[in-house]
């Protein structure tokens, strides 16, 4: 009796570490059996089943060992995920989750019937309790609940739930905002809750722009901007860049560079002979025609106006509207029409200082918008 018990001890002892040698010393343990079960499954869902994984299947493993250890949570995942009856599955997934909320594994697969039924409720909660256990299976997890998220109807369950009261909340807003079929429902989502991080209502700016939807980007830039001239207001244009593209990207590279005075009243220009291209650009809303764009600016070198242009384009096609030199300036760059799909317009600063020649460096004093 001490040697069984001994034996029974050891196969216990080795179920994690060495399944197959806890299975051999003690055929009925049923822990072993199911983690046997779980190697089994993730070799043949991983490696495509090419490896000699012995004559039972993860299906046949796992029954075994639910037959001889029923609170086993993996094995009773491995059974729902091979159950093909959708009813039976429901059944397992829901009598498994009851013995065990916190097997990412089984948890993992309550979550995807939840994402089927579009429970948003449960789904959330589901992945809530998965990643409180383990956090970095976040990465993992997160495309299924994105399924969920860009569903009709979500936003508002969303809003509810993501409080900010968990740390995967934050991370799945970083990375929702770089899937675009989310965009317009995180937009939604941000109309409702805070992310109390600029730099991912920069990205979601940003990313709407690239999408295509501009007239969403500009609305949601005139909930959040604070500063910088009203993306299209008449008037001065101040030289901020918190919220491009509504407000100004700076080229920063080695001989082609613009960037704000330290009083952010002025934009400095530097170009290196031979480079050239554009150092500041930004999107407005496109004033009422007729209008006139005027450049401040007190720069005495003649050969400097002559290498600074002022570019305005459709933001939507690129149809240039204005293509001239500072010196060709006179009162203000006049614009009497836009075509009737010009919504919104590119303002670029393009300066060049050419080889054998000196170095540019220049200021602007503004821009700015006038009828």
């Amino acid at each position: 009796m001490a040697a069984a018990l001994a034996v029974q001890s050891a196969g216990i002892a080795l179920a994690r570490k060495s399944p197959d040698l806890a299975v051999e010393l003690f055929p009925l343990n049923g822990l072993a059996l199911e983690r046997l079960a779980t190697v089994t499954f993730l070799a043949t869902s991983v490696e495509g089943g090419g490896a000699d994984l012995g004559p039972l299947s993860p299906e046949e493993l796992a029954a075994t060992a639910y037959r001889n250890e029923p609170l086993v949570p993996e094995a009773q995942a491995i059974l729902a995920l091979s159950e093909q009856d959708e009813k039976a599955r429901s059944r397992i997934v829901a009598l498994a989750s009851r013995l065990d909320r916190r097997e990412p594994r089984l948890q993992a697969v309550v979550l995807q019937e939840q994402v089927a039924a579009l429970d948003y409720p449960g789904a959330i909660a589901t992945l809530d309790r998965i990643l409180r256990v383990r956090p970095s299976r976040s990465q993992d997890m997160f495309p299924t609940l994105l399924a969920v998220f860009v569903q009709d109807g979500a936003v508002a369950e969303f809003a509810r739930i993501l409080d900010g009261s968990s740390p995967w909340h934050q991370a799945f807003f970083e990375y929702a905002v770089k899937q675009p079929e989310a965009l317009r429902n995180l937009l939604a989502l941000r109309g409702k809750v805070s992310f109390d991080h600029q730099e991912l209502d920069q990205e979601l700016l940003s990313n709407l722009v690239k999408q295509g939807e501009v007239t969403a980007a500009f609305r949601f830039y005139e909930q959040i901007a604070s500063s910088g001239g009203g993306g299209g207001v008449l008037g001065a244009l101040s030289w901020s860049s918190a919220y491009a593209p509504f407000e100004w990207s700076f080229s920063d590279e080695a001989g082609l560079r613009a960037q704000p005075s330290l009083d952010g009243k002025r934009l400095n220009l530097s170009v290196k002979p031979g480079r050239g291209g554009v150092v500041a650009r930004r999107l407005i809303k496109a004033p009422e025609v007729p209008f006139v764009v005027q450049v401040e600016h007190d720069i005495r070198s003649p050969q400097s106006v002559q290498d600074i242009n002022i570019v305005l384009q459709c933001a939507n096609d690129g149809t240039a509207i204005v293509d001239a030199n500072l010196a060709r300036q006179g009162e203000g760059y006049e614009i009497g029409s836009l075509p009737s799909s010009c919504a919104f317009v590119e303002i670029l600063v393009e300066a060049r200082a050419w080889s054998g020649r000196s170095a540019l460096n220049a200021e602007l004093v503004g821009i700015r918008i006038v009828t």
